[in-house]
């Protein structure tokens, strides 16, 4: 008799990913991913919050499963909101943009990753709100804040960088920081686009971001939303087109299942 096992969607990443099992305000983005992925994949949640890229490469051995004990057809890849800290913040979760560039090559080229040959959905870190984030930095007793936009935007700009070079070894581009910039300037009563990235104390509080980021820097029920948006068209967009009485799921449709007691 054939065993059958269900592969993996594996969430790799930080608290941004960690928390996407929560439920703010009724909505979950891992409960919206793992309907999407129903009876074709098991989505398995390997966010770990505070950690950054340097952190994850100690432990990515472990992380990852063995081609033994599972197969991952995807792994979804969320890093760098952590590693985009500033060097002088009293987290220390600081990682130089080029040390980023470099730790985030060697995670897409690892052998432990590389031996399942999934598809990789590379995800831009989201941007911040920094009048929002200042508050929570100040209650946190910093005394400056821990992030900055333009910064973050740098992050995400390597992991542009990194999709469009590994476009042709199976990574494909999840942009969220775009994503939610452009919605949070479409929340924003009466936006006008004057060429300055929203969310810096420059431009000053956000009503649109404030929205979508429930802290300045991690994403509100809101903001889950568009990151599920992003996704969900890239992992398994051939489904939609199977029958819905014979739907290419690990174990068949009931109409035609075995039973135990019939041959």
């Amino acid at each position: 008799m054939t065993v059958n096992k269900y592969p993996q969607l594996l969430l790799l990443g930080d608290s941004i990913l960690q928390y996407t099992s929560y439920l703010p305000h009724g909505v979950s983005f891992g409960a919206g991913l793992a309907e999407h992925c129903i009876r074709r994949l098991d989505v398995i949640n390997r966010g770990l919050s505070g950690y950054n890229t340097a952190n994850v490469l100690v432990i990515l051995e472990d992380l990852i499963p063995s081609t033994v004990s599972a197969k991952v057809d995807y792994l979804l890849v969320l890093l760098g909101s952590n590693d985009a800290c500033l060097p002088q913040s009293p987290s220390k979760q600081h990682v130089a943009l080029d040390k980023y560039r470099e730790n985030l090559r060697t995670i897409l080229t690892h052998p432990s990753i590389t031996a399942h040959s999934p598809k990789i959905l590379l995800v831009t870190p989201p941007p911040v709100n920094e009048v929002h984030l200042q508050e929570n930095d100040f209650e946190k007793g910093y005394s400056e804040l821990t992030r900055v936009q333009k910064v973050t935007a740098q992050y995400a700009g390597v992991v542009r960088e990194l999709a469009t070079e590994f476009k042709d070894k199976n990574v494909v581009q999840v942009d969220l920081w775009t994503a939610l910039m452009k919605e949070g300037a479409r929340l924003t009563p009466g936006y006008v686009d004057d060429g300055k990235m929203i969310g810096t104390l420059e431009k000053g509080d956000n009503p649109g971001l404030r929205s979508l980021l429930l802290d300045g820097l991690h994403l509100t029920a809101a903001g889950y939303k568009v990151f599920l948006d992003e996704v969900v068209p890239v992992v398994g967009p051939e489904w939609a087109q199977e029958s819905e009485l014979e739907p290419n799921w690990i174990f068949p449709h009931w109409s035609t299942a075995l039973r135990i007691d019939r041959s």
